[in-house]
């Protein structure tokens, strides 16, 4: 019998949603995709929004099994260049969760400082650890004068019932 709570497949439908508004938004406010921040040692937004996104691929990639991606070939410049990377990792986590069980899920695999950790722990990873960057960004933009104009909050997402 399985337990009762979120799925994967449901976070990574809000994740699917909110990183569509936020391309959306970027490509309606390019100067914000530009502007600078600290979060996480980052010059600029768009070095964050990568940031979150390169930690989803190589999270997606662990969990296949696949080797780490070579960072310095993902081209970083622009908003679709940037969300494409986003798009790819989610594919990758979309494809292992399809054909994951429990026993897969549980299965460990090294991963650097952390050691040896289940593919459940690199995907709940990969999803939080995107939804804490986002809302550090949408606190930095809105001081700079770049609100968004959309609920962030998990009840409100649409993509979620």
């Amino acid at each position: 019998m399985s337990e009762p709570g979120l799925s994967f497949r449901e976070l990574l439908d809000y994740t699917d949603a909110e990183s569509r508004r936020w391309k959306e938004y970027f490509q309606k406010n390019p100067a914000a995709f530009e502007l600078a921040t600290d979060v996480r040692g980052a010059k600029n937004v768009r070095e964050l929004v990568a940031h979150i996104f390169i930690a989803e691929l190589i999270f997606g990639c662990a969990a296949l099994g696949e080797p780490r991606p070579d960072l310095e070939q993902l081209p970083q410049s622009t908003v679709d260049e940037v969300f494409a990377i986003g798009e790819a990792a989610r594919k990758k986590m979309r494809d292992f969760i399809a054909q994951a069980g429990e026993k897969e899920l549980a299965e460990q695999a090294p991963f650097g400082p952390a050691g040896q950790v289940s593919k459940r722990k690199m995907l709940g990873q990969a999803l939080t650890h995107g939804m804490r960057h986002w809302a550090q960004l949408a606190t930095d933009l809105r001081r700079a004068g770049y609100p968004t104009d959309w609920m962030h909050d998990w009840i409100m997402s649409p993509a979620v019932r």
